[in-house]
């Protein structure tokens, strides 16, 4: 089960009587810390597409400088 107080903005609560998570969109910032721990892969994120995380994720690798390693 998903752990609640993961979500730095405090916008996951469980309804004990549905026996569901719930996300309050008012509070959510789209971080996607919640989408990245569902192991159920039940919580979707709605803020960005997976072809804009991956452009973001490949432009932020653009910058990193590796070491050179000698072999």
């Amino acid at each position: 089960m998903l752990r609640l107080n993961l979500c730095p903005y405090g916008a996951i609560t469980f309804d004990e009587e549905k026996d569901v998570a719930r996300i309050n969109e008012v509070l959510c910032k789209g971080c996607g810390v919640c989408v990245a721990a569902c192991p159920s892969g039940a919580i979707k994120g709605r803020h960005f597409t997976d072809k804009q995380i991956f452009a973001e994720i490949e432009g932020l690798l653009a910058d990193v400088k590796l070491p050179l390693v000698a072999v």
